[in-house]
């Protein structure tokens, strides 16, 4: 799905995404934070520790510090 997306997501393939962070309002609604993020790196970036961590630390802080249904609007 990545390599499909890269390519749908590329500008002439002079821009590559490296990151990013998809959050399923629906499932945050039913189920809490658990499970309602999807984060896709870069298979270059993808065993990197410290990127998943922070980006982890970032999208708790965003879930704790900004009304999830705003943002979906």
């Amino acid at each position: 799905m990545f390599k499909w997306l890269s390519r749908k997501l590329t500008n002439d393939y002079n821009e590559v995404p490296l990151l990013f962070v998809i959050f399923n309002l629906n499932k945050y609604i039913k189920n809490g934070a658990k499970n309602s993020c999807i984060l896709n790196l870069h298979p270059v970036l993808r065993d990197d520790e410290y990127i998943k961590s922070t980006m982890n630390e970032v999208i708790t802080y965003i879930r704790m510090n900004y009304d999830m249904e705003d943002l979906s609007k």
